[in-house]
């Protein structure tokens, strides 16, 4: 990427609620070399990982470069989405998200309640424990409760179920632009061993750990911020020709 391109669009592609408010942290540590666009999935309807690849598909930029973050849930998607080797595509960020069986062992030994769970209320208790860790500022948690609050619970319990069944093993494989792990070392949702996983199957994956739980984005938005930056700044699909799509390539 060079001066005259100027900010590199980055989409990003938000977690469970889908809703991207909780990203607004993140969206203002921002310094002016990524142009953020935080897209958002239908809070009302179900909808499978492919199908909402095809509404990411179609936000896809034509003639530029650009990136995608992929936050906890929205990680297998920004890979599906980019196993299709969209033209113009520099790097592929996993924020606190997976290819394959995420959760900790806490988390699946509650599988069976996950519908009945998005019925209710989100405690604090809960949000703290498992997202933001135990010393969230109260303004977080509340947000966190507000934005999982205004999607319908079908819909939550559903991606629940997309989330815990994917395997993008084969999407981070075939991604054709370098990827970064961006993940907390008190993430208690996901398996600690993800990272270990993602470098298997990508050998040349960064990864990169920072003091944090699961919601890193929000608890440290500026190291974040910085980490995304660098990464993106360093890609060679950064500074290469432009591809053309070919005709059987997703639109």
């Amino acid at each position: 990427m060079t001066a005259s391109d100027g900010p590199l669009l980055t989409l990003l592609l938000p977690g469970l609620d889908g809703t991207g408010r909780l990203l607004e942290r993140f969206v203002a540590a921002a310094s002016g070399t990524l142009e953020l666009r935080t897209l958002s999935y239908p809070p009302d309807r179900v909808r499978s990982y492919a199908e909402l690849a095809e509404l990411v598909r179609a936000e896809l930029p034509r003639g530029r470069r650009f990136a995608l973050l992929g936050e906890s849930f929205g990680g297998p998607l920004a890979l599906r989405v980019a196993a299709g080797r969209p033209p113009g595509l520099v790097g592929v960020v996993l924020a606190a998200s997976f290819h394959r069986r995420p959760a900790a062992r806490l988390v699946s030994a509650l599988r069976p309640l996950s519908p009945a769970f998005f019925r209710l209320p989100l405690p604090a208790h809960a949000v703290r424990v498992l997202l933001a860790g135990h010393d969230a500022p109260d303004a977080l948690v509340a947000d966190v409760q507000a934005a999982v609050a205004s999607v319908q619970p079908r819909v939550m319990a559903r991606r629940a179920h997309e989330a815990l069944h994917v395997d993008a093993t084969g999407w981070l494989r075939d991604c054709p632009a370098p990827v970064l792990f961006l993940g907390g070392r008190q993430d208690r949702l996901l398996r600690t061993g993800l990272a270990i996983e993602i470098r298997l199957v990508r050998p040349d994956a960064e990864i990169r750990m920072l003091d944090a739980p699961h919601l890193v984005l929000q608890r440290r938005p500026d190291e974040a911020m910085r980490a995304v930056e660098g990464f993106l700044a360093r890609s060679p699909a950064a500074t290469a020709p432009l591809r053309a799509a070919s005709a059987d390539e997703p639109a």
